[in-house]
Order: structure tokens, then sequence, then C-alpha cells
């Protein structure tokens, strides 16, 4: 039998956070702002009929994904947490800044927080369950509501970026990130079609 040759993923990043500005909240379970009745119909629009829906296992993105479709139980996927800041989590990032001048902030995706993880650290168990994912679940489509550094580890992933570079794409909340794999001649070849799309009011 031929391998189902296409399987492919809709990202969505959460909803806002409330009262979190420039801190580095990370792995604190923070609630989301409501989402928008039209924004959420106008994502709605863009989302397959028929899905297996995962999500990371903190608050923020399950409400998200309940907001885009009433009854949705995704699958939790803790290797698609928010990255861990660790020691630096709750703190503003001019404060961690301010404490931390002598690190290497010219490249940010090798520095890791104390009792966290870098952001290399998270590209790399990212890439290990979207490919997990994309072979359990082969031919289909998968819906994953995620955060700002999965999303972006995901499309590194697909691009065969390095940590830094991918470090460096912006992924708004409310927006879709739509990424296919196709198997060529047994190989996976990854596709983007589109990132960041933002639903217009409704």
């Amino acid at each position: 039998m031929t391998a189902p040759s296409r399987t492919d993923w809709t990202w969505i990043r959460h909803a806002p956070v409330q009262g979190q500005e420039a801190r580095y909240f990370g792995q604190l379970d923070v609630a989301a702002e409501p989402v928008h009745a039209g924004v959420a119909a106008g994502l709605s629009r863009r989302l397959p009929p028929v899905a297996v829906w995962v999500a990371s296992p903190m608050g923020r993105t399950r409400y998200t994904a309940l907001a885009l479709r009433d009854g949705v139980d995704p699958i939790p996927v803790p290797d698609f947490n928010e990255q861990n800041y660790g020691l630096w989590q709750g703190r503003s990032h001019n404060d961690v800044y301010a404490a931390n001048r002598s690190l290497d902030w010219n490249n940010p995706a090798k520095i890791r927080p104390p009792e966290g993880e870098s952001f290399a650290d998270v590209t790399a168990r990212v890439a290990n369950a979207v490919e997990r994912l994309t072979a359990h679940y082969a031919g289909h489509s998968i819906v994953a509501v995620g955060h700002q550094s999965v999303i972006r580890s995901a499309i590194g992933f697909a691009l065969g970026l390095d940590p830094g570079t991918a470090m460096r794409i912006d992924i708004a909340p409310l927006s879709l990130t739509r990424l296919t794999c196709r198997i060529v001649e047994g190989v996976p070849v990854w596709s983007i079609g589109c990132v960041n799309y933002e639903a217009a009011l409704s």
C-alpha cells in the first residue's frame, strides 16, 4: 500500500494574554484575552472541516481552540509548550537585560535562562514532535494551537532554518500559518502555504 502523500498543518497562535506586556511569561499559565467573535469566525472559515486538533497543555491555547471550534478537545502535546524561561518567568524584558548584560544578546537563540531552556532547545523538541505527529497522522489535516516560539520552530523545521534565523520570524496572536508535508519518492518535502494570516472582523 502506498503511504499517504500529503499531510497539512494549520497552526494558530493563541489569543493575546492579559497583563504580560514586555514580560517573559513563557510557561506561566496566564489567561488569554477574550476572542472577538468576528475574528474567530474569520479564522474558523479557513480551518479544515475535518482535522486532528492538537495544542499545548496550557490554558490559553485550549481556550483559543474552543473559541475557534465549539466543543473541540485538542490532544495535549507537551512538546508544543512555550519556551521555558526558568527564573526569568514573570520578569520584565528590561529587568532581565539590565541584570544580564554580559550575555551574548546578539545570539539570543542560544541564551538559556537559569533553570530554563534556550530557543534552540525549543526548536529541537518541536522538530521531533512535528516529525512524529506528521508520521502518525499521515494523510490527515492537523490543526495545532500553539505559541510563538513553537510556530517559529515549526516553520524553521519545515524550511531547514537555523534557530537564530527562525527566531526572527514574528508570529502575531490569533494568526494562521499553513505548512504542508508531501512525500516525494519516499522523502518528506515541506512547503509553506502562508504565515501570519490574520482574519478581519466579520
